[in-house]
């Protein structure tokens, strides 16, 4: 329990006359009681004008003022004292919402110029607000001018919507020269890897430089996967780092200590914003925080002692590397699953990754002009991105089946055309000629499988006589063989290859009653009866062997 300073008063001067009552000395007095030798004199002065040092007046029962006189009437209100105390239902108002005592002094000053130490003297003479409380200290990590940039995201507030009437978190995200402790501060609605890299950037082209490396923990956008050693990192961040030129680091997970330096001021942001009115929109709310944060780096830091705007003037600023001409093209991100046709889905279109990763998750980044699909951290396709309405899917050729694939020449076509005969080839090329895509593949295909029915001799003439004819079309050579030609092989419906013969399924069954048979007549046995039982089943199942086989061929192994 805190005591008033007449308390303490009339306690001290309790025990110096009890030690006088006891025959202390003063310098005993001094140190036990840790006053002054002036004020011990005073006070046996006034206990002997009192008659208590005589033992003619018994000393008064605690907590009773031992020296009326000792309670002085209080002195005139300073100027500051008169200045305030038309404002203090005001802020007791402000301190009761949450405010702190910084902030409603900085409030107080635009309309009553009083310094902080008397404000906070008026505060604690009408007994308003507590006392901020003190974490201990951190160690403290040391950063060399333009090492790092620490980052953080925090709650700032949140706000209700104007225009849909819903709830809505407004987040600062929050960074931080290591050396100088310049901070800059982004308000965001979500830390999406487009909005995220975009706040970089802005810190960065506010520095006006780049530091060697970047701090921060492992969101999303920043790591795919956290790690105590090394964190997978996420590719659009990657890009990002590698375009202008600086080092990721993520922490390993739980281990916020390690950048104190950032994580301490995301409390400092929302008591800067806490003086903010009426929500207006993102856009005013950040020139409100950026005059704030400029405020706040013009004040002495309280671990270094310095400034961080003139620190960072005089130190840090050049030590950061030059910005890059070009601004870091936009990335948009998704982690789509891969489907079953070996495409992902991205943007409303679809992009093959191939047929072994399929039901694997990917990461898909993409830009204007191209689509690049990420696993496991590691690149496995780039594709060109796909902006015609009239296309939905873009598919590598090695992603498809050899039949499916489209040759940029047909070179093979020819060579094939011309082991059938030279008037096929020319054919072929006549066909070909016309660049109708698959229309002419399909009649080229369709002469190639009219040689497998006649001999390669007739097709080739064939060939030949629809050349003179102009009858450049599959169905004119089919016609010209099946006039004057006799097929080798007859065109039908073509054998699985793992049909058998109805007779392969009857032998293995009369092979299987045999060895019934044999292995029945081996067994002895004391019962005629049931040999001539067993006999009698082997007969019947002989005789029914089409049901067996009927029931049973679809079991029976290959021979």
């Amino acid at each position: 329990m805190k005591l008033t300073k007449m308390t303490e008063r009339n306690m001290i001067d309790r025990k110096i006359v009890e030690g006088l009552l006891a025959h202390k000395s003063q310098r005993t007095l001094v140190n036990e009681l840790r006053v002054g030798f002036r004020r011990i004199a005073k006070v046996e002065k006034l206990a002997r004008d009192a008659g208590y040092l005589d033992g003619g007046v018994p000393l008064p029962a605690f907590p009773e003022a031992l020296f009326e006189e000792r309670l002085r009437a209080p002195s005139q209100p300073s100027d500051p004292e008169e200045k305030l105390l038309p404002h203090m239902a005001w802020m007791a108002e402000r301190l009761a919402a949450g405010w702190h005592k910084v902030t409603l002094h900085e409030e107080i000053s635009a309309k009553v110029p009083v310094g902080r130490s008397s404000f906070y003297r008026f505060l604690d003479r009408h007994n308003l607000g507590a006392p901020a409380e003190r974490d201990r200290v951190v160690p403290e990590i040391v950063h060399r001018p333009g090492e790092a940039l620490l980052l953080d995201w925090g709650h700032l507030c949140t706000i209700k919507c104007p225009d849909t009437g819903k709830k809505r978190m407004v987040w600062a995200f929050v960074g931080i020269l290591g050396f100088s402790r310049l901070m800059t501060v982004r308000l965001v609605w979500t830390n999406s890897v487009d909005v995220t890299m975009a706040a970089i950037e802005e810190m960065l082209v506010e520095f006006g430089g780049v530091p060697s490396r970047v701090t921060s923990d492992n969101p999303k956008c920043f790591a795919l996967q956290a790690d105590k050693y090394q964190p997978l990192l996420n590719p659009a961040f990657e890009m990002l780092a590698s375009h202008y030129g600086f080092v990721i680091e993520c922490l390993p997970p739980r281990d916020p200590e390690k950048k104190g330096k950032v994580e301490r001021p995301v409390p400092f942001v929302r008591r800067l914003f806490e003086a903010h009115g009426e929500w207006k929109g993102i856009e005013e709310a950040q020139e409100y925080l950026d005059r704030k944060v400029a405020i706040a780096n013009e004040r002495k830091h309280g671990t270094t002692g310095e400034k961080p705007n003139f620190r960072f003037i005089d130190a840090e600023k050049s030590a950061l590397k030059e910005l890059p001409p070009l601004r870091f093209e936009r990335q948009e991100m998704a982690e789509p699953t891969v489907r079953q046709d070996g495409h992902v889905r991205f943007k409303g279109k679809y992009y093959s990754v191939g047929e072994g990763l399929r039901g694997q998750d990917v990461v898909v980044l993409g830009n204007a002009r191209l689509v690049r699909i990420y696993h496991k951290g590691k690149l496995l396709c780039v594709h060109e991105r796909v902006t015609d309405r009239a296309e939905s899917k873009s598919t590598k050729e090695e992603h498809k089946k050899p039949w499916e694939r489209t040759f940029s020449d047909n070179d093979h076509l020819l060579e094939k055309a011309a082991r059938i005969g030279s008037s096929v080839r020319t054919l072929v090329e006549c066909v070909l000629a016309t660049q109708n895509g698959f229309v002419e593949t399909r009649m080229v295909w369709g002469l190639f499988h009219l040689a497998t029915l006649y001999s390669r001799k007739d097709v080739d003439d064939a060939c030949g006589m629809a050349l003179e004819i102009r009858g450049h079309s599959y169905r004119e050579v089919k016609r010209i063989l099946e006039s004057t030609s006799t097929p080798t092989k007859q065109e039908g419906k073509r054998k699985h290859a793992f049909t058998r013969d109805m007779n392969e399924y009857t032998n293995h069954i009369k092979t299987k009653e045999l060895a019934h048979e044999r292995h029945d007549t081996a067994r002895p046995t004391s019962h005629p009866e049931a040999l001539d039982r067993r006999s009698g089943a082997s007969q019947s199942a002989l005789g029914n062997e089409e049901k067996y086989t009927n029931r049973m061929g679809c079991l029976a192994p290959r021979a």
